[in-house]
């Protein structure tokens, strides 16, 4: 796969970033939010160790994985739910519970990405 592509994937953490601040979140929010992506970016180093085989300049073979996809699904799907919810039942949206599960797993799922983009680069270049 293009290495370029795994450096982009990130970037899908700016609608994380935009679904949390969608719902006025209250400052501790974003600190949860801060740690959660912490953790989602030492998931996404662990998981990438696993997944990379070989690496050169613009290219990186990794093994198959559903991990990818997945997030990537997490990602936006929070976004219809976090406005259908915002809209449907507008209380539920300002509960903890829904704050943090809501922020836990979109940062979980987007801090991954960064992990694995960090892996990349830190992965030697094949001379190949």
């Amino acid at each position: 796969m293009p290495i370029l592509l795994i450096y982009l994937l990130p970037l899908l953490g700016l609608l994380t970033l935009r679904n949390i601040n969608s719902l006025a979140p209250p400052i501790w929010l974003w600190a949860f939010a801060a740690v959660t992506y912490s953790s989602g970016i030492a998931i996404g180093m662990q998981l990438q160790h696993g997944w990379i085989v070989a690496r050169n300049a613009q290219f990186a073979q990794v093994k198959g994985e559903w991990t990818t996809m997945t997030a990537m699904m997490i990602v936006f799907a929070a976004g219809f739910v976090n406005g259908f919810l915002s809209t449907t039942m507008p209380a539920l949206t300002q509960t903890a519970v829904f704050l943090t599960g809501f922020v836990a797993i979109n940062c979980l799922a987007s801090g991954q990405f960064l992990g694995r983009a960090f892996t990349t680069l830190r992965t030697p270049v094949s001379q190949s």
